[in-house]
């Protein structure tokens, strides 16, 4: 669904909240949480019609609001003795507040709470302030969330009743695509506060059973909406499924298409270990400072306030806060062997009867089978309880010494969602491909020939040579065929809209400089993005102000910007996880283009004359990246 147009002001003598709200954010939102003062019937009958459709989509609500309590009824609480009573007082008057709806609304408005109730479609909570406050629970906010993370949050003076919306009130909105997303921040954080009861100086209470079904026995007719698989979005339900998966198996990698929710899922996870209290302990760790600092904004976001998360990278230097930490504690560092085996020693050294209790992350998880990770580490992950890796391609081609530490230090796959699936399902868009052969130079191909001789030489000396460093030596003439370059420029005259929002890949910056010779003169709006001192063009073009960059392997790995929609590679490598990755930065689904459609340009060598009609690494790709741009959206 597209993302609402919301003003971000509204009151009610101009506005109908109703419409200009409620109704096109229930109509997008999957997920909706409120917490309000007090809930009355007149609400639900305003916003009947966005509802309907929340719950035949499969939507969730969370609703926190107050029981009705009177003064003498804050003296019977302050004089109870246990929590038992205190509890059974609040079930008591939750109960009275039920019987007095019943009598207020109108039957179908009464059923289809009910029915909701019953569905799961809303989760009642009910607040009441204690400790430093003896008031009301009188807070109006909420927040509208879809599963691409797109979020509306709105605050302001109205109440969910027929009175509220009767007097002047006004509300604020504030979204994640707007520039206003450190106040959707707050309002998520301060929501999961009250959720969780974690909040010091309110008490939250839970609906239970008893409550549940006294509401659901007030339904006089069949759901007045549609629950029917064929109307949920059933695109995200690979996430339920990899959670369950984990949670029961407890160690395994989630093999999951670039921009299905990796992260996200993993959070999932992390909040539910949490909960449980199944683990006090979560290590997550990536390379990458923007993956990092992605993280990092993403746990601060979506984990519940009670996790302090800890920071160990660039000069951020939080692990033996983290260790100390008596509170849930996270800490994110970097993938790094040195660090990660300190990290460890700590672990082993400070809660050496505890190990069950400690949850590791590894994002990217096929970096961890390279050799200096192997040396280091071998036999120090296995001994936690719960470890969980996280990649689109996580098995390492033509390194079987470091697939078989993977599998046996997190685990084998446990779930996989693919790129196809994704496409097929929505969760990624379409795309175009366009290949261009290209013929080596004849100075490409006596470099071929020198390393080849080069390479028997050493051999028949007796020397250890590996193949797979012949074959990228050899691959990396391909990469840097000067070849490339006219066919790229005949290719940008025939299609000048390809530049537009788009991402080139090039092997070195000097071949990078050959490039950009032929940008300028067709796009002003270009930059380079090789390092971390080019992170200032990053930015730029996330935010729209350049529509090209050239870029080597920094931008590959789990960096999310929408907006990108084409993708050239001048360098592919011969393992799909690249190209994977590469081609997933143009996929991912741009609520504000909804026909947004990729373009993927690859150069293709042509084979030699002793290839014998076996395909080369380049033709293979070819094959692969034609079927996969057959692949249609299912309607």
């Amino acid at each position: 669904m597209p993302i609402p147009r919301v003003p971000a002001c509204l009151n009610t003598s101009e506005n109908d909240l109703a419409r200009d709200l409620y109704e096109p954010c229930l109509n997008w939102a999957i997920r909706f949480d409120r917490g309000v003062g007090y809930f009355t019937s007149g609400w639900l009958k305003c916003a009947s019609r966005g509802m309907a459709s929340f719950a035949s989509r499969g939507g969730h609500a969370r609703w926190i609001t107050s029981p009705v309590i009177e003064q003498r009824d804050y003296e019977v609480i302050s004089g109870a003795k246990t929590v038992d009573t205190v509890i059974s007082f609040f079930r008591a008057k939750i109960e009275e507040g039920i019987d007095a709806l019943a009598q207020e609304m109108e039957m179908n408005t009464l059923n289809a709470l009910a029915w909701m109730v019953f569905d799961g479609i809303v989760d009642l909570r009910f607040a009441v302030p204690k400790e430093q406050l003896d008031g009301d629970f009188h807070d109006k906010f909420g927040i509208f969330s879809d599963n691409e993370g797109n979020e509306l949050s709105f605050s302001g003076s109205i109440n969910d009743s027929i009175k509220g919306f009767a007097n002047y009130e006004s509300i604020k909105v504030f979204t994640t695509w707007d520039g206003t997303s450190r106040y959707v921040d707050d309002d998520k954080r301060r929501f999961e506060r009250l959720w969780n009861n974690v909040d010091e100086n309110v008490a939250v209470f839970s609906a239970d059973d008893a409550i549940k079904n006294r509401l659901f026995r007030l339904r006089v007719a069949d759901r007045p909406y549609k629950k029917n698989e064929d109307n949920i979005d059933n695109r995200w339900k690979h996430q339920d499924q990899a959670v369950q998966v984990f949670l029961e198996k407890k160690t395994g990698i989630l093999e999951m298409a670039t921009g299905t929710g990796k992260t996200r899922t993993a959070l999932r996870i992390i909040q539910s270990l949490f909960d449980s209290g199944r683990i006090e302990r979560a290590i997550v760790t990536m390379y990458g400072n923007d993956l990092l600092k992605q993280w990092v904004k993403e746990c601060l976001s979506t984990l519940s306030n009670d996790i302090h998360i800890f920071k160990n990278f660039e000069n951020e230097k939080e692990l033996t806060a983290f260790l100390l930490s008596r509170r849930k504690a996270l800490l994110i560092i970097s993938m790094d062997a040195d660090l990660l085996f300190n990290c460890v020693y700590q672990l082993e050294k400070r809660l050496p009867n505890d190990k069950e209790s400690v949850l590791f992350v590894f994002d990217e998880v096929h970096r961890l089978g390279s050799e200096s990770f192997r040396k280091k580490l071998s036999g120090k992950f296995s001994q936690f309880g719960y470890r969980l890796g996280l990649s689109a391609t996580p098995e390492r081609e033509y390194d079987e010494a470091g697939n078989c530490f993977i599998q046996t230090e997190v685990g084998e796959v446990v779930f996989h969602f693919g790129l196809e699936k994704a496409i097929e399902k929505g969760i990624l868009c379409e795309f175009e491909y366009y290949p261009i052969s290209f013929a080596l130079t004849d100075e490409d191909k006596r470099k071929k020939r020198s390393i080849i001789a080069a390479f028997s030489a050493k051999k028949e000396a007796g020397e250890f040579v590996a193949e797979e460093d012949l074959f990228q030596a050899l691959a990396k003439v391909n990469k840097l065929s000067p070849a490339k370059l006219p066919l790229f420029e005949s290719f940008i005259c025939s299609h000048p809209g390809i530049l537009e929002r788009c991402l080139i890949f090039v092997e070195t910056s000097n071949y990078g400089e050959e490039v950009q010779r032929i940008l300028i003169k067709y796009l002003p709006s270009f930059h380079t993005y090789y390092g971390d001192d080019d992170e200032i063009n990053l930015a730029k073009f996330a935010k729209g102000e350049l529509d090209c960059l050239v870029t080597c392997k920094k931008i590959s790995e789990g960096i999310d910007i929408k907006t990108v929609k084409n993708i050239i590679l001048f360098s592919s490598d011969r393992s799909r996880l690249v190209t994977t990755q590469r081609i997933g930065r143009s996929l991912r689904i741009d609520p504000n283009d909804p026909l947004k459609r990729a373009a993927v340009v690859d150069f293709i060598c042509e084979p030699s004359e002793n290839s014998a009609g076996e395909l080369n690494a380049d033709e293979e790709r070819r094959e692969w990246l034609l079927e996969l741009s057959k692949i249609r959206r299912e309607q």
